[in-house]
């Protein structure tokens, strides 16, 4: 699973909703993942978001359903990060293209 150089997508929501370097920095987590070859890796991974004004957080958990994983980042919350209305994306590898989507979008 997400073990392609090429074939990333991301659907019309995420790429309105989501700022680049947030993108960027989310196919990183799942790269890096599959990079471990992980033999438990699914082929829907969700990334959720928390935005703490409070604490200047941005709180990120990436986890799977099937074979139960779960990984948590806490990054400071940057001015592009302050407006973000998504709580959560999906990452699905259907075995052609891995695609980024909003779960509305699915």
């Amino acid at each position: 699973m997400f073990d392609r150089q090429d074939g990333y997508y991301v659907t019309k929501g995420v790429q309105e909703a989501v700022p680049y370097q947030l993108k960027y920095f989310c196919w990183q987590l799942i790269l890096q993942r599959a990079k471990e070859k992980d033999p438990t890796m699914d082929y829907l991974q969700i990334i959720e978001f928390d935005v703490d004004t409070e604490h200047e957080l941005l709180t990120i958990v990436h986890r799977q359903e099937k074979t139960e994983v779960k990984q948590i980042y806490h990054l400071h919350l940057f001015e592009e990060y302050r407006s973000l209305n998504v709580k959560k994306i999906w990452a699905i590898d259907d075995g052609q293209a891995q695609t980024m989507l909003l779960p509305e979008e699915y």
